[in-house]
């Protein structure tokens, strides 16, 4: 597939990454420090805070809190795996089932979060991208796809898998709740959109 009919067939990933980069921006110029960005100028953005988003009922927060990231490298990486996983995953999914994914996993993700971290305040799309990832993974395991893209693309997955154990092994301040909760909601979710989609839809997975 061409680069341009690559980018046609992924719109919702690339609105997704356009919106978090515009938010990461105005949280910038705002002055909020971009490499380790502050709590507190957060959550008057729209962080997620057990005592806000829960005691006070302020839920939308699991919504506003997907487009917040606490530093560039935090913002980076998550766009750079969004970016990955859309570019392979929305072309079969289309933008309606692909972006109910996205959300859906990623506010169940912000509420395990939040949940397990009572007093923490919790950002990024991250729940949301290891949703979609679970949602790949799911697929990947039945016959949706062919056999030898099957192979190729679960050995993407492991390693996507595979770096962000390693990652979260050497860096405590991951969100592990959140990746977690994330991905075994995508699995769920990829088994159920599975009796939706046809062979036609597995088809456009392309290397």
């Amino acid at each position: 597939m061409e680069i341009t009919a690559r980018l046609k067939a992924m719109p919702v990933t690339l609105l997704l990454i356009g919106l978090n980069l515009l938010v990461f921006l105005f949280t910038a110029l705002t002055g909020m420090d971009i490499w380790w960005g502050n709590g507190l100028q957060l959550l008057h953005l729209g962080a997620n805070y057990w005592p806000l988003t829960v005691q006070q009922q302020e839920y939308w927060r699991l919504f506003t809190s997907m487009f917040l990231h606490a530093g560039l490298w935090h913002i980076i990486t998550n766009m750079l795996g969004l970016f990955i996983a859309g570019m392979f995953l929305e072309p079969v999914l289309r933008s309606v089932k692909y972006s109910t994914a996205y959300i859906i996993t990623g506010i169940i993700a912000d509420y395990a979060s939040i949940w397990y971290h009572k007093s923490a305040v919790g950002v990024g799309a991250s729940g949301a991208i290891f949703g979609i990832y679970g949602v790949f993974l799911a697929l990947l395991t039945t016959p949706l796809f062919h056999r030898e893209a099957r192979k190729t693309f679960l050995v993407y997955i492991s390693l996507f898998i595979g770096l962000n154990i390693i990652t979260a092994l050497f860096s405590p301040g991951v969100d592990n709740a959140a990746h977690l909760s994330g991905f075994f909601s995508g699995l769920i979710t990829g088994y159920i959109f599975y009796f939706t989609l046809t062979k036609a839809d597995g088809e456009r997975l392309s290397g």
